[in-house]
């Protein structure tokens, strides 16, 4: 899409020169103020291990509002049910529950009586809500673009937002590599300490 885009304005400019007079070329930098605050970390977790380390972060923060994105179907049922097997208040949505459930869902989180909402990305669209708390990626996305639209949902209206993203393999760790470097993002790697809190490594 960059390189399409690119490809847009060059041929516009060109256009631009030959037809009009004294035509000036304006490029407007991103504004760093209006960027969304979001605090992003990675940490690496055996791949039963997820839904463990999910709960045990909720515990240590007290986060009231969080989503957690999976890959595949399959792994947001499990997610969501492991969570729930811990006590947390968890639903999942995905392609193959019925539109009337994935609404009711839906309305649950956006009304705040569901802790956690775990989804895939295309059954998350459409949810707009301001106030979440943190981000899991349960799996590293296959495209940039999901990450930065999956991290988005928190770090709105001018609140400090969180997210994390759950490294289980190399594969996921080339990916999370690719996806800082493309879009220029600091991912700090973390793990638990010996009191049980989190800690940055070095």
């Amino acid at each position: 899409l960059g390189l399409f885009s690119a490809t847009i304005s060059r041929e516009v400019m060109d256009i631009a020169w030959v037809y009009q007079r004294d035509a000036e070329e304006v490029t407007v930098q991103e504004d760093e103020q209006n960027k969304p605050d979001i605090k992003q970390f990675r940490m690496d977790v055996a791949q039963n291990e997820k839904a463990d380390v999910i709960a045990r972060i909720l515990e240590e923060t007290g986060f009231d509002r969080c989503m957690a994105f999976c890959n595949t179907k399959g792994s947001t049922e499990r997610i969501c049910k492991f969570l729930q097997m811990r006590g947390i208040d968890a639903e999942c949505i995905h392609g193959d529950i019925p539109q009337r459930r994935r609404e009711q869902v839906m309305n649950l989180f956006r009304e705040g009586k569901l802790r956690v909402f775990v989804s895939t990305d295309v059954a998350a669209r459409g949810i707009d809500v301001d106030d979440v708390d943190i981000v899991f990626n349960c799996d590293v996305p296959d495209e940039n673009q999901d990450y930065v639209h999956r991290i988005g949902r928190t770090g709105r209206a001018k609140r400090q937002g969180v997210a994390v993203s759950l490294i289980a393999d190399y594969p996921s760790k080339m990916r999370i590599d690719d996806i800082a470097q493309k879009t220029r993002n600091e991912i700090v790697s973390v793990r638990f300490g010996e009191n049980g809190t989190l800690e940055t490594i070095e």
